[in-house]
């Protein structure tokens, strides 16, 4: 087992991302320290692959050393440097399907992935709020389920206007999804449905394994509900400053800065280079 190695698992939007879906230079650079003192910073997201993949390349994080992503909130473990899946879990087309037909019937705006693209059936609103924050593509079609043929990471209920229409969605598939899916908000307008076990949390637990890195060696930042798994799992856990209140309430340490004000050099700083 390695024992000096540590590893910082970050989340991206709200965390590592400001507002305006960039990275600082701050942040960038204490990054750099990390990975140059031989540590690991594993990008850890609800992003899929392809989302993740580029904000990877666009701010120059696969250039100082960050090999390793999770997306899909655990779904899937990348080496981004070798293409190799450590991890991947996928939802039964079963479960998915049953899912459209909930969407539907509650008018609730649901999408899917087919490799780099949003797959939907619904052109609104919703839709374009996400593709503002994440530069996918669309495909477009009449059938959600006629064109699902493989199984998907994860799927994504949205409404920009009110929580409450989704959480009453979650609701109505209380008696149904508890041994079959993971569900959770991983901001306030986004339902995330992955496979049943599947967390960041989870996921942190399996990198470790493979990598034989005491989980003791880890520390996790999040911001989000999809965060808290991890957080807790970690060997320290930190919530930023803009984090939602049950977050910080999971976490060991709450950041002086938010997600605008690099909140991760902080973290990096303070628990990844001291005493390296």
């Amino acid at each position: 087992m390695i024992m000096n190695k540590k590893v910082l698992f970050l989340d991206m939007d709200g965390t590592t991302l400001d507002d305006k879906y960039r990275i600082s230079e701050e942040n960038t650079e204490a990054l750099r320290k990390v990975t140059k003192a031989g540590h690991e910073v594993v990008i850890t997201t609800g992003r899929t692959y392809s989302s993740a993949a580029y904000l990877r390349q666009h701010y120059g994080l696969d250039r100082i050393g960050c090999r390793y992503m999770i997306v899909c909130n655990g779904a899937a473990i990348v080496d981004c440097e070798t293409g190799e899946f450590l991890f991947s879990r996928t939802l039964p087309l079963e479960h998915a399907y049953h899912l459209i037909d909930a969407a539907r019937r509650e008018g609730v705006y649901l999408h899917t992935y087919a490799s780099d693209k949003v797959l939907t059936e619904r052109d609104d609103e919703n839709l374009a709020h996400y593709i503002s924050r994440t530069n996918m593509e669309v495909l477009l079609v009449p059938d959600l389920k006629e064109a699902l043929k493989v199984p998907p990471y994860k799927m994504l209920g949205i409404n920009i206007h009110e929580q409450k229409s989704l959480r009453r969605f979650m609701d109505m598939l209380s008696e149904w999804w508890e041994d079959k899916v993971n569900m959770y908000f991983s901001c306030a307008e986004y339902l995330e449905f992955v496979p049943r076990g599947i967390s960041k949390g989870a996921a942190l637990r399996i990198f470790c394994e493979r990598m034989d890195i005491p989980v003791e060696n880890t520390v996790a930042a999040g911001d989000e509900n999809n965060d808290i798994s991890m957080i807790k799992a970690a060997g320290v856990g930190c919530a930023v400053a803009n984090a939602s209140e049950n977050v910080k309430a999971a976490a060991d340490y709450v950041t002086g800065r938010d997600h605008n004000h690099s909140a991760a050099a902080e973290i990096a700083e303070r628990f990844m280079l001291n005493n390296c």
